[in-house]
């Protein structure tokens, strides 16, 4: 057989070589049409809000494209290109996911519930065995647990920094409920006693008080024993409007105040430790809060103005002070040691001692979210709506200087909601959507103007907090203020 023609042979490796130029160069286009495809599709991702599946496929299919696209190179080139697909979908995970949607702190049992905490320990109430246990915050360990028990329903209230009261609702007139006092320290019952048909209403380094509709008691903090009755139901100044939410627990308070029957009946004022009454206060409106050492009530003078009235309860003058109110909705508490009038575009601080007036004005572009704040305190939930009242934006106002609190972390902010549990601190519950409208919940505890100690998470059905120990369902966590 003859052999093949040299002009033959190479024609017909260049024929050969052309159809794998051809086929490299159909591959390289096709896998160009694909990647400006996962490019548009990322694009429209984003403007559409497409979530969070479709971003992550976008970003896949933008690095096979790309790796599909290098075989035409050496190895060097397509192992560099390989690892610059790689790096493009984490960089799309990190730049647009909501960081960090992490299981931060530690678990516990379903039906236990976040009571107190100091620095070192929080204190969880188990609902089905009535078992109290201190953890280690750090990892959850148990550093003691009391087994107290009751058949009763069980409330808690945390008493300063170093113990936690327990109450027995026993849900029946016939039936005293019980309290007792907790050391978060070590575990051990300081006391327990009956509390008649009654509940804590507030506490100081003293005394814890009891009220119901009948009779107030002041109990010794220390042992429990009962120093003081008192007929009639009272309520506390100390950041609480004492007409409105009688039944709302009062972290710390030095008087107490106990309404009349009707409104022209004078407000009886007492001093907690004793019992002993220090003023009796004519207000026809029944508006009043107790700030440092003084009770103000309030009321409308002739021209229409709102009038305070200050009366001292231990020592010092009288005082009278006149400020213009607002048309809009109006709450009145004690923030930062001051008696503080609220409303939806200001603020108005009076000095408990002189009755001397400060103003803080709050940007007219936001007003107050009162559906998602906390019962007083020092932060408000605000929002801003466009000309057809949609709500566009939401932030966090700080009423004491009037700023806004900056509220980190990626993320679009659609909800905000403060969860109070102290007058100058608190812990936000900030829903935002990041870039693809993936939703997350952030949690921050908001002090000193800012947020600090940030945890995400992608949800989360229960929430208890104390001091600056959140629960996020069966999770305990620690915002320590940066």
């Amino acid at each position: 057989m003859p052999d093949t023609a040299p002009g033959l042979e190479s024609s017909l490796a260049d024929d050969i070589a052309r159809g794998r130029q051809q086929r490299v160069r159909r591959r390289t286009i096709a896998a160009l049409a694909v990647l400006t495809l996962a490019v548009v599709v990322a694009i429209l991702t984003v403007v559409l809000d497409w979530g969070w599946t479709a971003w992550i496929a976008a970003l896949a299919i933008a690095a096979v494209a790309l790796t599909v696209a290098s075989l035409k190179y050496g190895l060097v080139l397509r192992i560099a290109t390989a690892v610059t697909a790689i790096a493009l979908v984490a960089a799309g995970v990190l730049v647009v996911r909501i960081p960090p949607v992490t299981t931060a702190g530690w678990k516990i049992g379903p039906d236990a519930r976040l009571i107190a905490a100091d620095d070192k320990i929080a204190v969880t109430f188990d609902q089905t065995t009535h078992a109290v246990q201190g953890r280690a915050i750090a990892d959850g360990r148990e550093v003691w647990k009391n087994g107290f028990g009751s058949s009763d329903t069980v409330r808690w209230r945390q008493l300063d920094s170093d113990a936690v009261l327990l109450y027995f609702d026993s849900g029946s007139s016939q039936q005293d409920n019980g309290a007792a006092v907790i050391s978060i320290a070590d575990g051990k019952t300081r006391w327990r006693l009956d509390i008649d048909q009654q509940v804590p209403l507030t506490t100081n380094d003293d005394v814890v008080v009891f009220t119901g509709k009948e009779m107030t008691t002041g109990v010794d903090l220390r042992t429990g024993k009962k120093l003081w009755s008192r007929p009639g139901r009272a309520t506390a100044g100390s950041g609480v409007q004492s007409s409105r939410n009688l039944s709302l627990w009062v972290s710390r308070s030095d008087w107490i105040a106990v309404p009349g029957a009707t409104k022209t009946t004078p407000v009886a004022v007492l001093d907690a430790r004793t019992g002993r009454l220090v003023a009796t206060v004519r207000s026809d409106r029944n508006d009043f809060v107790i700030a440092g050492k003084t009770f103000v009530h309030f009321d409308y003078a002739k021209n229409g103005l709102r009038l305070a009235n200050g009366t001292p309860l231990a020592g010092g003058r009288a005082w009278q002070a006149e400020f213009q109110p607002s048309r809009f909705h109006e709450e009145l508490d004690v923030v930062d040691g001051q008696a503080r009038a609220l409303y939806d575009n200001k603020a108005v601080y009076l000095d408990p001692d002189t009755g001397a007036l400060r103003e803080v004005r709050l940007d007219n572009r936001w007003s107050p979210d009162r559906l998602n704040g906390g019962p007083g305190g020092r932060y408000i939930a605000v929002k801003q709506r466009d000309r057809d009242r949609k709500v566009v934006a939401w932030a966090v106002a700080d009423t004491v200087t009037g700023k806004l609190v900056e509220l980190d972390g990626p993320g679009h902010p659609v909800e905000v909601e403060i969860e109070e549990f102290s007058g100058d601190t608190a812990i936000s519950h900030t829903t935002v959507v990041d870039a693809v409208g993936a939703e997350s919940s952030r949690y921050a505890r908001i002090v000193d103007g800012a947020e600090h100690g940030q945890t995400s998470t992608t949800g989360a059905r229960r929430f208890e907090s104390a001091g600056d120990v959140i629960q996020l369902d069966d999770r305990i966590i620690a915002l320590r203020k940066d």
